[in-house]
């Protein structure tokens, strides 16, 4: 197909209207995959590979361009996933982030405690980790989550509400010593 011809068949629309949708979505996206598997670079692999696969498709039109790509995106973790044999590793941010401690005892207390948050977070279902990562790490509404869940404010309430109950029950079973 020459350029002419791809100008003519409404590429260049397509590629744009693709460039004007990952520019407004993309950021979202990455919130969500990241809900799943609390890996930011795997987060973003999923991103990114949802629109190559949008930007190859070419069967019948997408219809609903966020859900595709959710789906897209989704399976796409859960593939990495299955081939790696291992699920994805829970906040390995935590590891970096030092919260301006510089007294070795208080940085290895605080990365012990890092280590207990994140093993409690590993025994949390998928929905219950995902509330916590969407509230806690992008700092959402109980309205956004409900939108990328599907569900109401309400449920989305009362869903934190229990994985924080959750999240507390596992850090007391582990002996987390709260200040």
């Amino acid at each position: 197909m020459t350029s002419s011809e791809s100008a003519a068949a409404g590429v260049p629309a397509r590629n744009e209207e693709i460039a004007c949708f990952y520019r407004e979505n993309s950021r979202e996206l990455w919130a969500i995959f990241y809900s799943m598997c609390s890996d930011p670079e795997r987060a973003h692999d999923a991103v990114q590979e949802a629109f190559v696969r949008l930007h190859d498709h070419q069967g019948e039109p997408v219809r609903d361009l966020r859900a595709w790509l959710l789906r897209v995106g989704q399976n796409w973790l859960r593939d990495v996933a299955r081939r790696k044999s291992s699920g994805c590793s829970l906040l390995p941010g935590l590891d970096d982030f030092t919260g301006g401690a510089v007294d070795p005892r208080q940085t290895a207390e605080l990365h012990e405690r890092q280590q207990q948050i994140r093993s409690a977070l590993a025994e949390l279902n998928e929905d219950d980790r995902r509330v916590l990562v969407m509230k806690y790490s992008m700092d959402w509404s109980a309205a956004q989550m409900a939108a990328v869940m599907n569900c109401s404010a309400a449920a989305i309430d009362m869903r934190l509400s229990r994985a924080r109950r959750r999240l507390a029950e596992i850090l007391v079973e582990q002996g987390y010593q709260h200040e």
